[in-house]
């Protein structure tokens, strides 16, 4: 059992501040000065600002009753709890209230409908800037220090004499030799300058002549380039790329003092939405 704190923190008048604060559920242990300084000390703004604009938003987006009670249920069936008068004890126990119930079970479905209601039509156009960056390719490598030892595997490569899953083990000085030369499926956007700009030009099979990237000389070779497909798991996630910079924004104001926008123009559209 959790014993109440005796050290709490004392305010201008000499008395002990009150704890208001549950860590151990159902027991206050924090004032509020000390929940203030740990918030700012342990860089916990961001994230509890975070939190608080989330629990603002969900609160605020509204499903059908009977959509929210078959996602309530389905919850706590995950969960063990299959009858109604196992609900109390299962909220008690974690110290949470029927509404936080609620939330818990249908936060994802709430912000699933606002987030399409809202950032489905601009899909095409973000897709269409991030591609480059979603793009990804599987290619072959060798790195070594020496441009005429480069030059020589390049010619054994080229000549079919010898191929990069034998020759990175024994020359390559990357990670590459412990998985035969070959990386990927890789996006684009994760490569060396150098190698981006001749992967994105060059034909799955083609051979580069050795250059050199930072410290090293490099023998390349494209297997396979991969582009990014515009599919309904790249939508889901451009959306989410795109409200998760919105909800940026917002913790943004918020850490800064500066006033939030309303959010009912955003909730309006949930109106005109035929299929929450």
């Amino acid at each position: 059992m959790t014993t109440p704190r005796d050290t709490l923190p004392e305010t201008l008048s000499g008395l002990h501040e009150p704890a208001v604060v549950e860590l151990p559920p159902g027991r206050p242990w924090l004032a509020l000065s000390e929940l203030n300084r740990l918030i700012r000390q342990q860089g916990q703004a961001r994230p509890l600002a975070r939190a608080w604009l989330l629990d603002q938003l969900v609160h605020a987006i509204p499903l059908p009753a009977d959509q929210e009670k078959a996602l309530m249920a389905a919850f706590l069936e995950r969960r063990g709890i299959t009858a109604d008068d196992q609900v109390p004890a299962w909220l008690a126990e974690r110290n949470l209230a029927f509404d936080d119930l609620r939330i818990l079970a249908t936060q994802k479905q709430r912000l699933q409908r606002l987030v399409r209601c809202r950032w489905a039509d601009e899909v095409e156009v973000r897709f269409l800037q991030r591609k480059p960056e979603l793009d990804q390719v599987v290619y072959s490598l060798l790195r070594v220090d020496d441009e005429d030892l480069a030059a020589e595997l390049h010619h054994q490569i080229a000549e079919g004499e010898a191929d990069f899953d034998s020759l990175a083990p024994i020359h390559s000085a990357g990670p590459e030799r412990h998985c035969r030369g070959q990386i990927g499926p890789l996006s684009l956007a994760a490569g060396h300058e150098s190698l981006v700009s001749r992967l994105r030009r060059g034909r799955p099979g083609q051979l580069f002549e050795p250059f050199q990237a930072g410290d090293s000389w490099v023998v390349l070779r494209l297997e396979q380039f991969l582009p990014a497909e515009l599919n309904e798991a790249t939508r889901e996630r451009m959306m989410g790329e795109l409200f998760d910079e919105w909800l940026e924004q917002r913790v943004r104001l918020l850490l800064e003092g500066q006033p939030l926008p309303p959010l009912d123009a955003l909730l309006a559209l949930l109106q005109e939405d035929p299929a929450p």
